[in-house]
């Protein structure tokens, strides 16, 4: 699949399908292998039902690390540049963890070009609680950096996101140390654009217009159902789907639930009388 320059950086991205297109927006904080999974559990089931794309962000998968441009209203940017490149007009648009912010700021910014919204274990990063938590992981990478160099800094962030990996998977643990080595500052520019995000979507959500549905596991650590609640109090219209016993990660953790709850909702017709809603599965 191509790797272009778009808005300003080499992006790796997929196209797949035809039909209306769904833009799926990886999460993960800088590193990492971008949209892979995604690509993996749902490329080719959705291209059976409409055209899917998908794409690497800044320092992640197979997209390059370029030296800025790392904030959000920059990375809504590269959405919207590559929905130009290619040629579509309007689409349903799915963010998931980190893809949140950039799929809700796009929808904010693009109301023309986004018809639905699914936002998947995702937050608005006004929370002080979970901005403090990134805020440690950023503190905790530059300072292992200056004491123990950007080789051990970079070991012990996989170590601490993956408990064990590096004992059970030594080799794709050797493989993402050396690919995140390689965009450490970018993995920086990330959190940093993140932590600077504060209430500017939060206190805009009243004006989202477009048709939102969340999704969340109410046994995430990562992000807190909690989250996914506050969303759906400020959006407009929102529905939230709360899945029992069910951690971070749901787009790769549970993809044929995941795929179905997003289709029934993308795919119904364009006047849905049924009112704001939360419901468990």
């Amino acid at each position: 699949m191509p790797r272009e320059l778009i808005n300003g950086y080499m992006m790796h991205f997929e196209d797949y399908g035809s039909g209306h297109p769904l833009v799926l927006i990886h999460g993960g904080l800088g590193g990492g292998d971008g949209s892979a999974g995604m690509v993996k559990h749902h490329a080719s089931p959705l291209s059976e039902v409409c055209r899917a794309i998908f794409y690497d962000r800044r320092a992640a998968g197979q997209s390059e690390p370029p030296s800025g441009g790392y904030d959000i209203p920059n990375q809504v940017e590269d959405m919207r540049a590559l929905l130009v490149r290619l040629g579509v007009e309007r689409a349903n648009v799915l963010g998931s963890s980190a893809g949140g912010p950039i799929a809700t700021s796009f929808a904010l910014d693009h109301p023309e070009m986004t018809n639905r919204l699914v936002l998947v274990n995702t937050m608005s990063y006004a929370s002080e609680p979970e901005r403090q938590a990134r805020k440690l992981e950023l503190d905790a990478l530059e300072s292992r950096a200056a004491v123990l160099g950007r080789e051990a800094a970079v070991a012990e962030a996989l170590e601490d996101r993956n408990p064990g990996m590096r004992e059970a998977y030594p080799e794709e643990f050797h493989r993402l140390e050396v690919e995140n080595l390689q965009r450490f500052e970018g993995i920086l520019q990330t959190l940093r654009g993140y932590l600077d995000i504060r209430d500017s979507i939060e206190k805009r959500l009243g004006d989202l217009a477009c048709p939102t549905l969340m999704i969340h596991g109410d046994a995430d650590t990562r992000i807190p159902v909690e989250c996914s609640h506050r969303l759906h109090e400020l959006i407009p219209g929102s529905e939230l789907h709360v899945i029992p016993g069910e951690g971070h990660g749901l787009m790769t953790n549970i993809p044929d639930l995941m795929r179905e709850l997003a289709l029934e909702f993308l795919n119904r017709p364009a006047f849905d009388p049924q009112p704001s809603a939360s419901r468990t599965t």
